[in-house]
């Protein structure tokens, strides 16, 4: 399982669609700004399963992490 986040709604919807994701799934989670401190409105997905797989082949091959 994975967790897609965003602070941008409209974007992450549009994602979603792509993804095969109903919009009631949608989360909404206020997280912490890391670099302000301040809570900032956040929305998200939980990917697993279909749409996971899905998410990952459209973000391309993962790189390994410089040694």
């Amino acid at each position: 399982m994975a967790h897609l986040v965003s602070s941008d709604r409209s974007a992450l919807l549009d994602v979603g669609r792509t993804l095969g994701m109903k919009p009631e799934w949608l989360q909404f989670k206020p997280l912490k700004d890391p670099e302000t401190g301040r809570r900032t409105d956040a929305w998200h997905w939980d990917l697993r399963g279909r749409s996971l797989e899905k998410a990952l082949r459209l973000a391309g091959p993962v790189r390994e992490r410089e040694r």
